[in-house]
């Protein structure tokens, strides 16, 4: 009998680009790709995983439930997790609810490896928002505001378990004159009443099309903290997001 895996593919292209979120299922070199937003519902039994999309209806054979599994998500939007150590990574497939808004601040920077960055240095506060929750498939829309930079990601994938919670993501993103680049992001923390205590939020800079040398070199890693250990839950805003993601120009934004 052939095994097919079923894998949620996590992925976001922001400023011209679009969210690219599918169900994969795939056998070897084999895949069959659906359109996340399309899919009306999955199911499995221990020997056929089944997708549904509206009437239409697909199924799959499998060896065992155990090769129908969404933690793949986090493999294929992280595949090496350049986080660990640097900031707390919360495996687990029971995450809290962590529907919010809330305010990073003081923010300074916990860890980096650029050469002219100095851990301890404060940073402009950061607004963070996580809404349309999925608790069956652990996914969250995410969106947060610093200064005039936003940056926003659609079916981020949640890992944890308790108050302890991981939110992993990947923007592909572009600027006007041709400058193009992923970066790989995550952000932990304990859900509270009050908030998120021990909240981090790093980058790494996976790679990049940067004719002008505007970018932080691929391999780039900055990770930010609450300095006081609690970033309170907030009002939002209420801006329009505009995905700048001035941080990963050469110059800091502080």
């Amino acid at each position: 009998m052939k095994k097919y895996i079923l894998t949620l593919a996590l992925g976001m292209a922001c400023a011209m680009g679009f969210a690219q979120d599918y169900v994969i299922v795939n056998q070897g070199t084999t895949e069959h790709k659906y359109l996340l937003k399309e899919v009306t519902a999955i199911s499995h039994t221990a020997d056929a995983v089944t997708i549904e999309q509206g009437e239409a209806r697909y199924t799959y054979p499998v060896v065992d439930v155990d090769s129908i599994t969404f933690v793949d998500a986090q493999e294929q939007v992280m595949p090496d997790n350049p986080f660990d150590p640097y900031m707390p990574i919360y495996d687990g497939d029971t995450p809290p609810n962590i529907e919010g808004c809330y305010l990073n601040s003081p923010n300074i920077l916990y860890y980096s490896n650029l050469s002219w960055d100095y851990p301890g240095d404060s940073y402009a506060d950061r607004y963070l928002r996580f809404y349309n929750q999925d608790m069956i498939n652990n996914t969250v829309d995410y969106e947060s505001i610093q200064n005039t930079s936003s940056e926003y990601s659609i079916s981020s994938y949640v890992t944890g378990s308790g108050n302890n919670f991981t939110v992993f993501f990947n923007i592909l993103g572009s600027y006007d004159d041709g400058t193009t680049y992923k970066q790989l992001k995550a952000i932990s923390g304990t859900i509270t009443e009050d908030g998120i205590a021990n909240l981090y939020y790093g980058f790494y800079m996976q790679d990049k099309y940067d004719p002008y040398n505007q970018l932080v070199e691929v391999g780039t890693m900055r990770i930010f903290k609450d300095n006081d250990g609690m970033s309170y839950r907030v009002a939002w805003p209420g801006m329009t997001l505009k995905s700048n993601n001035n941080n990963l120009r050469n110059e800091t934004d502080k």
